[in-house]
């Protein structure tokens, strides 16, 4: 039987399970990748794009984008340990966003390496809270089925990484050659017939419910899912309450509750007042809301798995839950639903969804009115950017939001309506936007991406080296920083707890404040993008603009708001 280098046999799997892209940054051990895609792409043949990332945490990132965009499992490589730690939070992101991918890094040949704590060193042991599976290669292991149980691992729901190591000169090896390669099928989450049972009597409750509402979190992952919910909602005219991280539910909708926030100064009484709450692909928030249902309410739940991220919703069990594939659970509700409707209910859900309507329609009227009101505020204010943001984007740009402090004034002021145009970040490491932001223009390189980061987010986020990568790999987008020159979220809690006596002179004492921050503007021009830095209330239509402009010709772009310290 012919022999080749495990590297090619590599490059045949990740074919066989639709890899099209490999995130990089190299080492001796990616060495014999590099070279197998070099051979490939001399002789014609098909195999992963690689794309250079100048620090690994972009690397992370931009594979958790370009999954969002895609759907499509993701493949990062890294320099063993040292690539490793540097993923840092990143991987924490992925976790957190069920990314469902392959983090391959090389591993140390000393094999009498000791800890501090004298036991043997376990390069496994960095990453093995974030990941579902993490696995040392023998090489005398079945290297094909290492590789398939791996993607089969990451691709089952809940989904999310995995984390394979092997010896430094592994993949330059020669191996048998194996003929066949095939796709590791994921698990699926087929309905049995107590799911039918149990279904049905979440209809029967959300039908006898008075104050029903229902939540979800990530449905819209699948675009097909947000069609389905509007027509679950429009069937009870119940309210929806969308998580952050995906467009669920048309935020222009009669019956959309708005996008749940987290710490917020701004009530929303959807959640408080619930009777009912079926939560659908929800996960507990990294940073939870403030709101949660009575303990008297009914928690019903559809999803991967009943315990979110190892946490309980709101603190507590769910009174029934499905593990279902939400895009078969939806419409077998609703049809379940229609079925039962009598006459008179007919008649009051028409009757409440008038009413949902009209605080609908209220709502965004004074969302509006604020905007305006403060249209000529200096410093300028999160509302007045947000609202030029929702006037200046289209329907179909990629909006990448990963903005803390000044998150209610986007999710009140910038409208979604298409599956595919929010993404977020549910984890809390602020580094991801940027990467995230490249990884989406990569797998989407028709679409307009729009970048929503804080001054903190934007230096976490290995500016340079995101954007060295958007000009190399052609893949420019407009990234917007959200500068209130201060760790917002850290400063309004410091703040409290000394009864407002935080003034901005002390600010950086106390390590709350970026005092004289630097020009992330002149950041984007070093790298061969547009920047430019806005302080004037008046200016932002027009920058926002030029900024798109830019992009549209081939450029990255940075605009630096000035925001106050609100």
């Amino acid at each position: 039987m012919a022999k080749y280098k495990r590297a090619e046999a590599l490059l045949e799997i990740l074919n066989a399970n639709g890899i099209d892209t490999i995130f990089i940054n190299p080492g001796l051990d990616t060495t014999p990748v590099q070279t197998a895609i070099l051979k490939y792409m001399s002789s014609g043949k098909r195999s992963p794009h690689l794309i250079l990332n100048l620090d690994e945490s972009v690397a992370m990132s931009a594979a958790h984008g370009n999954y969002m965009v895609t759907g499509k499992p993701q493949v990062v490589m890294v320099h063993a340990e040292l690539g490793t730690l540097q993923v840092g939070g990143a991987l924490h992101n992925a976790q957190w966003g069920r990314v469902p991918l392959l983090f391959l890094a090389g591993s140390p040949s000393e094999t009498r390496r000791l800890t501090w704590m004298q036991q043997p060193y376990d390069q496994g042991s960095i990453v093995r809270n974030s990941v579902k599976w993490d696995h040392c290669i023998d090489s005398q292991e079945n290297f094909f089925e290492v590789f398939q149980k791996a993607f089969q691992i990451a691709c089952t729901e809940p989904t999310g990484p995995v984390y394979l190591t092997y010896p430094i000169n592994y993949l330059g090896e020669e191996i048998e050659e194996n003929p066949v390669f095939t796709a590791a099928p994921p698990g699926g989450l087929p309905f049995s017939g107590n799911d039918i049972e149990d279904l049905n009597r979440i209809s029967q409750i959300l039908l006898a419910a008075e104050q029903p509402l229902i939540l979800t979190g990530f449905s819209g992952r699948y675009a097909q899912s947000v069609d389905k919910l509007v027509e679950l909602a429009e069937t009870l005219s119940v309210p929806v309450l969308a998580g952050p991280n995906r467009m669920n539910f048309p935020t222009t909708h009669p019956l959309c509750a708005g996008i749940e926030k987290g710490p917020s100064k701004r009530r929303n009484p959807y959640v408080t007042d619930a009777d009912v709450v079926l939560v659908i692909d929800y996960d507990t928030p990294y940073v939870p809301a403030m709101e949660a249902p009575a303990r008297d309410a009914n928690i019903l739940g559809i999803g991967v798995e009943p315990s979110t991220q190892g946490k309980l919703i709101w603190g507590r069990g769910l009174d029934l839950f499905i593990k279902a594939d939400s895009r078969e659970a939806i419409p077998a509700l609703t049809d379940m639903i229609k079925a039962k409707i009598t006459p008179a209910k007919r008649s009051f859900y028409g009757e409440r969804f008038k009413q949902l309507e009209k605080v609908h329609k209220d709502r965004q009227k004074e969302c509006h009115t604020l905007a305006m009101n403060v249209s000529n505020q200096k410093p300028i204010s999160s509302d007045w950017l947000c609202k030029c943001i929702n006037d200046t984007i289209t329907e179909d740009t990629i909006l990448v939001n990963h903005v803390i402090s000044h998150f209610e004034s986007i999710a009140e002021q910038i409208h979604r309506t298409k599956p595919g145009t929010l993404l977020s970040c549910p984890g809390g490491s602020i580094s991801w936007a940027l990467g995230a932001s490249l990884g989406a223009k990569l797998a989407a390189p028709d679409k307009t991406v729009v970048s929503l980061v804080t001054d903190g987010g934007f230096i976490w986020g290995c500016p340079v080296a995101t954007l060295w990568a958007a000009r190399s790999h052609k893949a420019p987008f407009l990234s917007i920083i959200f500068d209130n020159q201060a760790y917002g979220a850290i400063r309004s809690i410091v703040s409290r707890n000394a009864d407002g006596r935080l003034s901005d002179d002390i600010g950086l004492q106390v390590g709350v404040d970026i005092t004289s921050p630097p020009d992330y503007s002149a950041v984007a021009r070093a790298c061969g993008g547009y920047g430019v830095t806005v302080e004037n209330p008046v200016d932002i239509l027009l920058a926002l603009k030029e900024g798109l402009a830019q992009v549209h010709a081939g450029k990255a772009a940075v605009l630096d708001v000035k925001l106050g310290k609100e």
